[in-house]
């Protein structure tokens, strides 16, 4: 059974693997491996930070119907999953933005769990992968 979030009328890939370890390994590790993983663990850090701090918006703006405002957080987390090779988050998160873009996503107020969730599933696959 998938893990994937599903929210209406948000349509990717729901088969593709939270993490692309090839990704990471390639755009972040690159000559120094797994020796040293200072840098990832600042980068995995830091999105973790700045994507709690945008959904701590979330209640707010579901509430609201502030579709603007869900596409910008979305939109801001997308640019840091993509680096760190989250691309189930990166799908999922592109395919809200383009809902909202389309107007298939209009009624946001049930949307806040699956978003979080994943953000979450993703989070942890990354730390337990690399152990931080």
């Amino acid at each position: 059974m998938s893990t994937a979030p599903k929210i209406d009328n948000v349509h990717y890939d729901e088969t593709c693997p939270i993490m692309d370890r090839d990704q990471i390994d390639t755009l972040i590790l690159g000559d120094v491996g797994d020796t040293d993983n200072s840098l990832l663990r600042e980068l995995f850090d830091l999105f973790v930070n700045e994507g709690a701090t945008k959904l701590e918006a979330l209640p707010t703006v579901c509430a609201k119907g502030d579709l603007l405002e869900l596409r910008n957080i979305v939109h801001f987390i997308v640019g840091s999953a993509c680096h760190l090779g989250l691309v189930r988050l990166a799908a999922f998160y592109r395919a809200i933005e383009r809902a909202v873009d389309e107007q298939q996503l209009t009624d946001i107020t049930e949307v806040e769990a699956p978003i979080r969730r994943e953000f979450e599933l993703a989070r942890e696959a990354f730390r337990a992968d690399f152990n931080l």
